[in-house]
């Protein structure tokens, strides 16, 4: 699917098509950015790690209602699925990750200059949540720093099947979620407990919930470009609005990203777009890993030209990673009991 345009020759020009895998790359190299530019704009990182929220929320509901099932049998192959979309990459990242912790003490640096989270777990509790990623573990020293957003997916990944079982369930979960942000209150001080706690990531995972099964009578609000450049011009507002991000922009950022899902629904972008998106995992894993090899040389002020360096490492190793060890391992994945659909994205 395309867009058409109409050009001074009177011929039609189409917009080329992308769908979500150009989208979740796109949403990786903001939380990168966000990480390792200081110059970068405020928001986009809670935007998009929201984004991937809903993103998770509409597809974990697609393919529980149009390929595993909710038999026991096919949530059994759901979540033998998620744990290797999810682990072995999430594992190899982690062991990375502490390879450079380990190699960074020796040196004398302090990697929490990078990134606050970015240092060695402190007790038995904190190792439990970096090996499983479980949300009700205390969260310390994280060697991959963005996984407690991995981990509130995880924990999620459990309870999809009840929100993806019916609308009624989704919107009850939806207005759990929105009784839990105003008892919290709308304000900066409460922004990383809304934004970064696990109860209060249930709104968007209940808004891609929601949207999955209204899918086809939002149909009609579908426009691929047009509600991806409105997502993007959102974060503009912190130029002009500066407590924007931290209070109401949140949730401006999750009614423009459930437009932008429904929006990419049904786009068939091929190979190219699937091999974006693939890559946007690793890129989202090992992107603060990679930028902490270029301390030695560039220290921890973060302009551009850092980030462009570990931005550039970070695509090609994550290329790497994908053609060498997560298509590969995709072939170990258990097939749905029930017949795959023709739109459905490799998950």
């Amino acid at each position: 699917m395309s867009v058409s345009l109409p050009t001074a020759t009177g011929k039609a020009w189409a917009l080329p098509a992308f769908g979500f895998g150009t989208c979740r790359l796109i949403l990786a190299a903001l939380v990168a950015m966000s990480h390792l530019w200081d110059g970068m704009i405020h928001g986009y990182a809670a935007y998009a790690v929201w984004a991937f929220y809903v993103l998770s929320g509409f597809l974990m509901t697609l393919i529980l209602s149009t390929k595993y099932g909710f038999d026991g049998a096919g949530l059994r192959t759901y979540a033998v699925n998620r744990f290797m979309r999810i682990f072995p990459l999430y594992w190899l990242a982690a062991a990375t990750g502490l390879a450079t912790l380990w190699y960074a003490a020796r040196q004398g640096i302090a990697l929490q200059q990078l990134n606050g989270e970015f240092y060695w777990p402190q007790s038995r509790e904190q190792w439990l949540h970096v090996v499983t990623l479980f949300p009700g573990f205390e969260r310390g020293g994280l060697p991959v720093p963005v996984s407690n957003a991995l981990a509130i997916e995880v924990g999620y990944y459990m309870l999809m099947p009840l929100m993806a079982r019916s609308r009624s369930t989704a919107w009850f979960a939806a207005a759990v979620g929105i009784m839990i942000h105003l008892q919290l209150g709308i304000t900066g001080d409460t922004f990383a407990q809304r934004y970064a706690t696990f109860l209060p990531c249930m709104l968007p995972f209940a808004a891609g919930a929601l949207v999955c099964h209204y899918r086809e009578a939002l149909a009609r609000f579908s426009m691929p470009w047009l509600s991806t450049l409105v997502w993007l011009l959102h974060g503009l507002l912190w130029l002009a609005l500066p407590d924007w991000p931290w209070t109401w922009g949140l949730y401006a950022s999750l009614l423009l990203s459930s437009w932008m899902v429904v929006s990419l629904y049904g786009q068939r972008a091929g190979a190219v777009d699937r091999m974006l998106g693939d890559m946007s995992y690793p890129v989202y894993l090992i992107h603060t890993t990679v930028a902490a090899w270029f301390v030695c040389s560039c220290g921890f002020s973060r302009p551009i030209d850092f980030f462009a360096k570990a931005f550039v490492l970070t695509l090609f190793l994550s290329w790497l990673v994908v053609v060498l060890i997560d298509r590969p391992l995709s072939r170990l994945k258990r097939k749905p009991p029930a017949a795959p659909r023709m739109d459905s994205p490799r998950l």
